[in-house]
């Protein structure tokens, strides 16, 4: 397909030539930055820390595809990078790239509409699904010229200094060590870190506590103590008994395998919402 027909007629119009975009290096392969150059945008590489491409000294994009997108929700590094997006950027994008096949063969839909509404909702990123990167580029092309019309003094994207500790920053460690539990991705890691402060405290916190939190509720809370109240031999530690933290539902298994006490085992909540 034409590029001319996919931006539309005037799109290369000398305007859009002036127009710069950013690619991060790891990028380069992606077939968006030739596309970006097929539609005549000046296309410089830099290694980002922060996004993927920079359009403008306000806005950032972040791009995924639908697989990296899954697996970025449920190891907590969406959430991290889109806290390091706002942190820098008044503006930042996500573009989500894959086909109508790639999104009706993911296994557990809810989970990924579940994190694009918290993205949504929550974060206030917007975030547009195109099916190729010829699409993304097409998009990516599109944000250019608008930031450019919004501030003409300003059509080549600048690149912030971002300091990065070597481990990542503070906030960025802290929410891997919470979303390092099992049962807890992304969004929970955030909410327990505001709610509890510190990772220490999330450690500490009483199992009402941490039921307490939306989206831990009651069965969540006893597997997320049994996990850390349990010793490598599978003894509970401290005052608890087996009989704490006993869940029934049989999906469950995965957390609490036989623990070897012979009793009956408590049904815990059939309502729990699961976390990405």
């Amino acid at each position: 397909m034409r590029y001319e027909l996919l931006m539309g007629r005037g799109c290369m119009s000398k305007q859009s030539k002036r127009l710069r975009v950013v690619v991060d290096e790891r990028e380069r392969r992606s077939g968006v930055p030739d596309a970006l150059k097929e539609l005549g945008i000046y296309v410089d590489y830099a290694t980002l820390d922060v996004g993927d491409y920079i359009v403008h000294r306000d806005c950032c994009v972040e791009r995924k595809s639908v697989d990296d997108l899954i697996n970025s929700i449920y190891d907590a590094r969406l959430f991290i990078q889109v806290d390091g997006m706002l942190k820098h950027y008044p503006s930042p994008v996500l573009i989500i790239e894959g086909s109508s096949t790639s999104l009706s063969s993911v296994d557990k839909p809810g989970v990924l509409y579940g994190a694009i509404a918290s993205l949504v909702v929550e974060f206030k990123v917007p975030t547009v699904f195109t099916p190729s990167p010829t699409h993304t580029a097409v998009a990516i092309a599109a944000l250019a010229r608008h930031f450019s019309r919004e501030d003409d003094d300003a059509r080549e994207p600048m690149l912030r200094r971002i300091r990065k500790d070597r481990y990542g920053s503070l906030r960025e460690q802290q929410l891997g060590i919470i979303a390092s539990i099992p049962g807890i991705g992304g969004r929970l890691a955030q909410r327990l870190l505001e709610r509890f402060n510190s990772p220490i405290n999330v450690l500490n916190a009483s199992l009402a506590d941490l039921a307490r939190v939306k989206g831990v509720g009651y069965a969540k809370a006893r597997r997320i103590r049994y996990t850390l109240d349990t010793d490598v031999s599978g003894r509970v530690t401290g005052q608890r008994t087996l009989n704490d933290y006993r869940i029934g539902v049989a999906d469950d298994a995965g957390y609490l395998a036989d623990t070897g006490g012979g009793g009956t085992h408590v049904e815990g909540s059939r309502g729990e919402k699961r976390d990405g």
